[in-house]
C-alpha cells in the first residue's frame, strides 16, 4: 500500500506560517504595550521626584522663578502622562487585535490537524483491513492447500 499523502498539506502548511506571523506580531504588540507602561511608570516616578522638589523649595528662600519652572516641568509631566495612558490604550487595542488574529489563525491550523488526523485515522484503518484481507486470503490459501494435500495422498 502506498505511503499516506496528506492532500491538504501545501494549505496546512500556510496556515501554519500564518499562525506563527500571527504569534510574531502578537509578542511585539505584548513588548509594545510593557514598553509604553514602562514611560508611564518613569513618568509617574518623576512626577512624584519633582513634587518633592516643590515641596522643598518652599522650606529654603528660593526665587519665584525655580519654583515657576518647578511648576511647569509638574504641568508637562502631567500631561506627558496623559499622553502616556493614551499610548498605552492604543497599545492595548493593538494587542487585542493581535490576539484575535492569532487566535484565528491557531483555529484554522487546528481545524487543518484535525482533518490531518482524520485523514490518517481513515488510512490506517482502510491498510489495517486491506492487511487483515492479505492474511485472511494467506490462511484461505494455506488451509486449501493443506486440504488438497491431504485429499491427494488419501486417493
Amino acid at each position: 500500500m502506498k505511503k499516506f499523502k496528506f492532500k491538504f498539506e501545501a494549505v496546512e502548511r500556510v496556515r501554519k506560517s500564518r499562525e506563527t506571523e500571527a504569534l510574531k506580531k502578537l509578542g511585539l504588540a505584548q513588548l509594545k504595550l510593557q514598553k509604553e507602561k514602562q514611560i508611564k511608570y518613569e513618568l509617574l516616578r518623576a512626577l512624584e521626584d519633582s513634587l518633592l522638589r516643590r515641596e522643598l523649595l518652599g522650606r529654603e528662600s528660593t526665587s519665584s522663578t525655580v519654583f515657576d519652572l518647578e511648576n511647569k516641568f509638574i504641568t508637562g509631566t502631567k500631561q506627558r502622562i496623559i499622553q502616556a495612558d493614551q499610548a498605552i490604550l492604543r497599545a492595548n487595542r493593538e494587542l487585542e487585535k493581535s490576539m484575535f488574529h492569532y487566535l484565528s489563525s491557531k483555529r484554522q491550523t487546528r481545524a487543518m490537524e484535525l482533518l490531518r488526523e482524520n485523514n490518517f485515522e481513515e488510512y490506517r484503518k482502510k491498510h489495517n483491513k486491506l492487511e487483515q484481507k492479505a492474511l485472511d486470503d494467506l490462511y484461505t490459501n494455506r488451509f486449501r492447500l493443506s486440504h488438497q494435500n491431504d485429499s491427494g495422498e488419501s486417493k
